[in-house]
């Protein structure tokens, strides 16, 4: 899935690089939004477009956002038009598993245009694919030695098989009574796997092309808190993005109240995806309710001082954390998936591979898109994924 809120741990400072215009150039992203909101309602209930025109259309997207944005005005028009693009898949004809890949690739162009929206104009494309393919400048891009990872290609296979062991479970299980936790930890173990796979493949992908891009997830089920899991592990782009343009302007108002309400923007971000899925509000609010949670339970473990404990037992306090209020967004997630893979007796192979297939091609179009915007001159000897040239671990967000 997507996007994720950022929880910082120190009052350092933050987005300095980042020139904010002006505070009103916050409500475009939310024109944009209310505009997506209102074509997804899909007044007429007609579906008239197939898989691969949704595809073009978010690839169509993505290059105007690009294009636009060398100006104030032209980054406007693009936020305007990445928002009324996010409702695309509420008129594809598809199964709910590759709808909901197509809101989450549908989101990257979003939250390009909101990104660019908020900094000085750029000009050359090339400039603009940099800052965007760093995190706002967070983290250089670097041309490395290609190579063949090993480890990460035998991570990404465990991470895959764990995966299709979810999902054949989730598939033989009933959705009610008893099975109940079953099917919801087995839904967990999957959501778990799928970090891992987004965390291996990316790597594999991008040590083979040679290029150094920040890692967008970083092993999920390593964390040892939950203010870890969410700010170092989980969706980290997504992460960043949150910290600038959203905890950053309501820090000064307390670093309680900025979390908060960072998480509660998460949550309304998760809940709009769902929507221009499946066009239900009911099951956007619940989906939503999860993020709306993590703060309190953010709070709880800071109380406990969790950070503190063995790694070992503050990595069993977090996914336990997790595991107790996940099935706000795990039910709501295997009941529109279902629907794409089929009954019981139907492989669980299918869903597994577009889940792969997935990762790879996202993983093969940053890597080339980056490979565009970094020039020869920076290239370096090959370093680890999020490491900088000189082979140190690059800064955490918080």
């Amino acid at each position: 899935m997507v996007q994720s809120a950022v929880v910082p741990r120190s009052p350092r400072t933050v987005n300095a690089n980042l020139k904010a215009r002006s505070r009103k150039q916050f409500l475009w992203p939310v024109a944009g939004l209310v505009l997506g909101i209102i074509a997804a309602t899909n007044p007429l209930q007609v579906k008239p477009f197939a898989l691969h025109a949704g595809i073009a259309a978010g690839l169509a997207d993505a290059l105007l956002v690009l294009v636009l944005s060398a100006n104030l005005t032209g980054a406007r028009v693009a936020v305007l038009m990445a928002g009324l693009f996010m409702a695309v898949p509420c008129f594809v004809r598809t199964a709910p598993l590759y709808g909901l890949l197509l809101a989450g690739f549908l989101c990257v162009p979003f939250l390009a245009a909101a990104g660019l929206l908020m900094v000085l104009p750029m000009a050359g494309w090339r400039a603009r694919l940099a800052h965007l393919c760093a995190w706002s400048d967070t983290y250089p891009l670097q041309r490395c030695t290609r190579r063949f990872d090993a480890a990460a290609l035998v991570n990404l296979f465990l991470a895959t098989a764990v995966l299709a062991a979810a999902i054949a479970i989730i598939k033989t299980v009933a959705a009610h009574g008893l099975d109940l936790p079953v099917r919801w930890l087995a839904g967990g173990i999957g959501a778990l796997a799928l970090g891992e796979m987004a965390t291996a493949g990316p790597n594999w992908v991008m040590a083979a092309l040679g290029i150094n891009v920040p890692p967008f997830f970083q092993s999920p089920c390593r964390s040892i808190t939950i203010s870890e899991f969410w700010s170092k592990r989980w969706n980290r782009a997504a992460g960043e993005f949150l910290r600038r343009c959203c905890f950053a302007p309501l820090a000064r108002r307390g670093a309680g109240f900025a979390m908060g309400a960072t998480f509660a923007i998460s949550a309304v971000g998760h809940g709009l995806m769902v929507f221009f899925v499946l066009g239900r509000w009911k099951m956007a609010v619940i989906f939503g309710a999860f993020f709306l949670v993590q703060p309190l339970l953010i709070a709880t473990e800071r109380r406990l001082a969790v950070r503190r404990w063995r790694p070992a037992a503050g990595r069993a306090w977090t996914l336990t954390a997790l595991a107790a209020t996940s099935a706000l967004v795990i039910e709501p997630t295997l009941q529109f998936l279902e629907g794409s893979w089929g009954g019981a007796q139907v492989s669980a192979l299918w869903p597994t591979l577009a889940v792969l297939a997935f990762i790879i091609i996202l993983s093969g179009i940053v890597s080339l898109v980056s490979l565009a915007a970094c020039p020869a001159a920076t290239s370096v000897q090959a370093t680890g994924p999020g490491q900088a040239a000189n082979g140190s671990q690059q800064p955490g967000k918080n």
